[in-house]
């Protein structure tokens, strides 16, 4: 029994001696060298994202010198074809001079005076003989869009299912346009009469309106919207209300596109308009769920939309959110990622997934913060006024001891 028993304490006394003297210095070797390997990680990460913004740089740069190109063999062409079209009219005008100034023996007609064609132009002087009505450009666009400035008004509109009671507000998602709507961002909405109303980006003429699902097969699945109606709202409330268009539906045999459009009557007397209201009649396989997944209100303007080159700082921008998106999940999640920055420096081209997961309130590290800060402040404010009478109850406990050599409560 002794043998064994002086083994042990041999081993104890071995591992205790050798984890006392060696493995400190072997742990710290350890760690160091994971700490190092992360660090080589993290480089090895940067230069991944590095080299692919210098690629993503270097092919939109090929393409706008391929355009630049392009545009200058094209305008040199046309400059070389307006030279050869003047070239004949001097040599006519150059032959005409030379007949009027050394007429020649043989020729019989009478010459007359060479009139030149003098083209007359809108003027609005007195002066002028004649006016020509100009007619200016125009063109169409989405006023009821969220990147544009367009919003959901909720106290006039149904109650969905991107509105919950815990959690952001996520109403807007359906006034992104987009080419392809994605099918699980749909505004659904359990109310008999569905109705939706939109504050428009800018005052317009509406022109027309249109209602875009995402793609389908075979048939329109059921809550689909069917008919509908549009209405302007000339109130704040929307109590006073135009109608646009009536009976407006979005058929399931119309050449399969997911936008489908009614044109408003280019005679309809309306006034400029900041507010229309969407009223969804019946829906598709009389489902009690309604559920819409883009809308548009078209009207007309002069200016055509601004296309702004890509900044160096959105090229950086849409390169992490990508490269978190497909290679760290958790840092992707701690980022900003919201559909306005998404859309706003132009990151679908770079991550489309990216674009159609985005929420209008994403949860970030922002925004966790802020959950725990408001927690923690909730907490302080139900519980310091608990303390506080406590203490104050305590502080007259301990007066009235005092005096009446015993206790008040």
């Amino acid at each position: 029994m002794e043998e064994p028993r002086t083994k042990t304490k041999l081993w104890y006394h071995w591992l205790n001696v050798r984890f006392r003297q060696y493995m400190i210095l072997e742990i710290f070797f350890v760690i160091s060298l994971i700490m190092v390997l992360c660090r080589l990680q993290t480089i090895s990460n940067q230069n991944d994202r590095v080299l692919e913004m210098v690629n993503s740089m270097h092919s939109r740069f090929g393409n706008m010198e391929r355009k630049l190109e392009a545009f200058v063999s094209q305008k040199s062409n046309q400059d070389e074809h307006q030279f050869e079209s003047n070239k004949p009219l001097e040599q006519s005008i150059d032959d005409v001079l030379k007949n009027k100034i050394f007429p020649t023996q043989n020729s019989t007609e009478k010459m007359e005076p060479v009139v030149p064609q003098v083209k007359q132009y809108t003027s609005n002087t007195a002066k002028s003989t004649s006016k020509v009505p100009i007619r200016k450009e125009t063109f169409r666009f989405n006023a009821a869009d969220f990147l544009s400035g367009a919003s959901v008004d909720n106290d006039h509109s149904s109650s969905s299912s991107l509105n919950p009671l815990i959690g952001y507000d996520q109403t807007n998602l359906v006034l992104i346009d987009r080419p392809e709507p994605p099918a699980d961002k749909a505004w659904c909405t359990n109310d008999e009469n569905p109705v939706l109303t939109i504050n428009l980006a800018k005052y317009i003429k509406p022109i027309s309106v249109s209602y875009q699902r995402s793609k389908w097969n075979g048939t329109i699945p059921n809550g689909a919207p069917k008919t509908y109606d549009v209405a302007a709202c000339l109130d704040f409330n929307c109590k006073k209300r135009k109608p646009l268009v009536s009976n407006c539906q979005y058929n399931q045999h119309e050449s399969r596109k997911t936008e489908q459009m009614c044109n408003i009557s280019s005679h309809l007397e309306v006034p400029l308009i900041g507010k229309v209201q969407f009223r969804f009649r019946e829906n598709y396989g009389d489902a009690k769920m309604t559920c819409v997944h883009l809308v548009r209100v078209y009207g007309e303007t002069t200016t055509p939309a601004k296309i702004e080159q890509k900044s160096l700082e959105s090229e950086e921008i849409c390169t992490d959110l990508r490269w978190y998106y497909y290679n760290s999940y958790f840092r992707y999640t701690w980022t900003n990622k919201n559909c306005t920055l998404l859309y706003k420096n132009d990151c679908c081209f770079e991550c489309p997934d990216c674009c159609e997961e985005c929420l209008i309130s994403d949860y970030n590290g922002s925004t966790l913060g802020d959950i725990v800060e408001n927690t923690f402040l909730g907490i302080v404010v139900v519980i310091a006024p608990l303390v506080f009478i406590l203490a104050i109850l305590n502080i007259l406990s301990i007066i009235c001891s005092r005096l009446y050599n015993g206790t008040c409560f």
